[in-house]
C-alpha cells in the first residue's frame, strides 16, 4: 500500500502542468507590435501575427495578418484586438516592440508596465523608437524579405554586430527605468523611400522613462559605444581628417577598430564639481586612405589627425548627451556608489547638464594595408 501511494504521488507530480500553461491553439502569438499615441491622447496598438497554413504537399505557406485597435491602456487595446480574433491574442512571445515618437516622448513606462507584472511575458523583447508613427514601420515589407516578421529585428541585430547599436531588451533597461543616476538609449528607426523601407538612424536618448527627442546620430554611434566599453563583431569609423583637398573624398579615411580599452572615472574636483574623464585607447587598421601617401614618415601626422577628429566627435556626442539630460554613461550611479555624501547634496536632474566630461582618445595604427 505504501508503494502504491508513492507511485500515485509521483505520477501526480510528473503529470501536473505549469500554472500558466496555455495551448498554442488557444492563442495567437504576435511577433512584432507597435504602440502609438495621437496628439489628442488616443493610444493605438498594432500587431503583426504570422500565420502558417498547413500543406500536405510540403512546408506550410506563411501569411501575415495586421490588426489595429485603440484603447485607454495597452490592456484595453489588446482586449479590443481579441474581439476580432478566433483565439486570444498573446504578446508573450513578442520579439520587437515599436514605440512611436510621440508616445516615447510622453513616458513609455505605462505601456511596458504589463511586461514586468505578467509572469507569462518574456522580457527579451527589443524596444525600438520610431521617428513619426510606429505603425507605418511595422507595415513596411520589402519584396526582398521572405519573412516580414523578421525584417525589423534583422535591422537591429545587424547594427549591434557592427557596433552601431547596443544589444538591449526590456529586461536590460529595467534598472535604468527605476533607478536614479543612469539613463539608457534605444535603437532609432525611420520609414523612408516613400514607405518602402525602414532605416536605422542612430540611438534615441532617454531621461528616466521618456524619450528626450535628442539622438546620437548614426555616424557617432560606434565611437560612443566604444567609450561605453561595448563592441560588436565589427567596429568601423569614417572620419574627415583633412580639409580642402582637390577631391572631397581625399579628405576622409576609414578605420577598422582591431582592439580597444576604455575607462570612465568620475569624482568631485577641487571646486567641488563633478568631473568625468573618459580615456579610450584604440588600435586601428587603415581600411581606406584615398590620398595613397601613407608612408612611414606620414604616420605621426595621421595618428595626430585621427586623434583630433575622434576627440572632436566625442565632444559633439557628449554635448548632445548633456543637452538631452541623459546620463547614459552612468556617471550619477558611479558618484552615488563612491561618493554617497557628495551625491546627497546634488540635484542630478539639474546638475548633470553642467558637469565636466572630458574625452582622451589615443590611437595606435597597427597596419597600413597590403601594398605599403
Amino acid at each position: 500500500m505504501k508503494k502504491l501511494c508513492i507511485i500515485l504521488l509521483s505520477c501526480t507530480l510528473l503529470l501536473s502542468g505549469c500554472w500558466d500553461t496555455r495551448e498554442f491553439k488557444e492563442v495567437k502569438l504576435g511577433i512584432t507590435a507597435a504602440y502609438d499615441l495621437s496628439d489628442d491622447g488616443v493610444y493605438t496598438n498594432t500587431i503583426l501575427i504570422p500565420n502558417v497554413q498547413n500543406s500536405s504537399q510540403g512546408p506550410g505557406e506563411e501569411s501575415t495578418q495586421f490588426l489595429t485597435a485603440t484603447g485607454s491602456t495597452s490592456s484595453e487595446a489588446r482586449t479590443n484586438i481579441d474581439r476580432r480574433l478566433s483565439s486570444t491574442y498573446s504578446p508573450a512571445q513578442l520579439d520587437v516592440l515599436l514605440l512611436g515618437e510621440n508616445l516615447a516622448r510622453q513616458d513609455i513606462y505605462p505601456y511596458v508596465d504589463p511586461y514586468y507584472r505578467d509572469a507569462r511575458m518574456h522580457l527579451d523583447v527589443v524596444p525600438v523608437v520610431v521617428k513619426g508613427n510606429a505603425q507605418q514601420a511595422l507595415k513596411v515589407v520589402p519584396e526582398s524579405e521572405i519573412r516580414p516578421s523578421e525584417y525589423i529585428e534583422g535591422i537591429v541585430e545587424s547594427e549591434v554586430e557592427t557596433t552601431n547599436a547596443v544589444e538591449t531588451s526590456l529586461q536590460a533597461i529595467g534598472s535604468e527605468l527605476f533607478e536614479e543616476g543612469e539613463d539608457f538609449t534605444l535603437p532609432l528607426l525611420k520609414v523612408g523611400d516613400g514607405g518602402k523601407t525602414v532605416s536605422y538612424e542612430g540611438m534615441a536618448l532617454f531621461h528616466e522613462s521618456s524619450y528626450s527627442g535628442k539622438d546620437i546620430p548614426f555616424d557617432h554611434t560606434t565611437l560612443f559605444l566604444l567609450m561605453k566599453r561595448i563592441k560588436g563583431k565589427i567596429a568601423r569609423i569614417t572620419l574627415k581628417i583633412f580639409d580642402g583637398e582637390k577631391q572631397a573624398i581625399d579628405d576622409y579615411t576609414t578605420i577598422n577598430i582591431e582592439d580597444y580599452s576604455s575607462e570612465i572615472k568620475s569624482k568631485p574636483d577641487k571646486q567641488h564639481k563633478v568631473r568625468t574623464d573618459i580615456t579610450l585607447d584604440l588600435t586601428v587598421m587603415i581600411q581606406e586612405y584615398p590620398q595613397d601617401h601613407l608612408s612611414l614618415d606620414k604616420l605621426p601626422e595621421l595618428k595626430k589627425n585621427l586623434e583630433q577628429a575622434l576627440t572632436d566627435q566625442a565632444k559633439e556626442t557628449i554635448s548632445i548627451i548633456q543637452e538631452a539630460n541623459s546620463d547614459v554613461f552612468g556617471i550619477g550611479r558611479s558618484i552615488y556608489g563612491h561618493h554617497p555624501d557628495y551625491w546627497s547634496k546634488l540635484d542630478w536632474d539639474r546638475d548633470f547638464k553642467n558637469i565636466k566630461i572630458v574625452p582622451h582618445i589615443n590611437v595606435n595604427v597597427r597596419s597600413r594595408g597590403i601594398f605599403r
